[in-house]
């Protein structure tokens, strides 16, 4: 093209102008591209699990998590959690200053909306193609039976009763030895929830002894400053693959806290699947040798498991809950009366995307997958009382 002439100067800017806009979209295709190459290798991992563990579960995730959560590790607050808050307030100037823009600029509007429409589409396909390329495969490998040996089937009434009998005995010997608040609901002994999280990432490595996938470097479980906001959502617990931090919510009953931190370190192990997870909590906090964190992971099981009972056989419920002491029945109610207070629109919302997220990453169950622990706790009392 050849210059236009002085006269022509206002002109030329537009055109300058204009050719930026549309071009700028057509580059950004690129990166919006990102999105379906990830699909397509997700397919992939799905239909071959055995190579997706080799290749990507025991040699890439590995270098990832350890180098990035050692790193973020140094810090001693989440530093996802004020990268959030920022991120808010930038889409809330980015929206308003390009929702102004289109209003404004007549001229120029559809090229400002085809901008706005790639800039959401680019970020849209970068955070699905980060998450997926940072944990999300994990979603699709092996599932730790392979490392177990449990062998997970179809349970009678009867060996899940046996199952909640057990868990009931445990939490009333544990309980007694609890610290507890002027109400008498259990309260933790730890100074402080960093040294609490503290704990638990190195204690974790206790499960490495039987499960060597599970050893190396183990970040510390954050306690979130918004812990109230979470709960509000009804999450206990979040971890970020893009920093690799675990972060709790410690708004909540403190007896579910130590629990939640070992969850949330059991995906940053590479583990996934929601219903592992609490199981490999249960196995972490009752590896961990403090007994605040075996009572945690013997509520986690017990509620699982008698919610799974009594959905099942009342009657045999009621018989199984008889022997269990005030003082945990205390325990199970403040922390039912706690989460009553946030039942709502936000907490609906939240659990219907959790939902869509469990779905979209092929756990078919959803958010009911959490109760399908049961059957791994199943298959390891089996085990362990020779009834496999």
């Amino acid at each position: 093209l050849r210059p236009l002439p002085r006269a022509g100067k206002t002109h030329s800017r537009r055109f300058v102008f204009t050719q930026s806009r549309r071009g700028l979209p057509y580059r950004r295709l690129y990166w919006v591209l990102l999105a379906p190459v990830l699909f397509l290798l997700v397919q992939l991992a799905e239909r071959f699990p055995a190579v997706t563990e080799q290749v990507y579960s025991l040699r890439v995730y590995p270098v990832l998590s350890r180098s990035i959560g050692r790193l973020t590790g140094l810090l001693p607050f989440s530093l996802v959690e004020i990268c959030i808050y920022l991120c808010i307030v930038a889409a809330v100037v980015y929206l308003a200053t390009a929702i102004g823009g289109i209003a404004r600029d007549k001229a120029n509007r559809r090229d400002r909306v085809i901008r706005f429409v790639s800039t959401i589409a680019c970020i849209g396909s970068l955070w699905y193609s980060a998450s997926t390329l940072f944990c999300g495969f994990n979603y699709h490998r092996l599932s730790f039976t392979e490392y177990s040996g449990l062998y997970v089937r179809n349970s009678s009434v009867e060996e899940l009763a046996a199952l909640c009998s057990e868990l009931v005995a445990e939490a009333n010997t544990l309980r007694p030895r609890m610290h507890t608040t002027e109400n008498g609901i259990m309260a933790t002994s730890f100074d402080s929830y960093y040294e609490q999280g503290r704990f638990a990432g190195e204690s974790y490595g206790a499960l490495a002894e039987a499960y060597p996938m599970l050893g190396g470097y183990t970040p510390a479980a954050k306690p979130v400053l918004a812990s109230r906001a979470m709960s509000h959502m009804n999450i206990v617990g979040i971890f970020i693959p893009f920093t690799y931090e675990c972060n709790i919510n410690t708004d909540v009953p403190d007896y579910g806290i130590p629990s939640s931190m070992m969850h949330e370190l059991s995906h940053f192990k590479g583990f996934m699947r929601e219903d592992e997870a609490n199981y490999l909590a249960w196995l972490a906090c009752r590896a961990s040798g403090n007994e605040e964190f075996a009572y945690s992971g013997t509520m986690l099981a017990l509620i699982h498991s008698t919610n799974a009972l009594y959905a099942t056989n009342k009657e045999v419920y009621n018989e199984v809950m008889a022997p269990l002491s005030q003082d945990v029945w205390n325990d199970m109610m403040d922390n039912s009366y706690y989460w009553k207070q946030f039942e709502g629109p936000v907490s609906e919302v939240s659990t219907a995307v959790n939902n869509t997220y469990l779905r979209a990453n092929k756990q078919a169950d959803g958010v009911k997958s959490y109760g399908r622990m049961v059957d791994l706790l199943l298959a390891e009392y089996r085990q362990r009382h020779g009834l496999v």
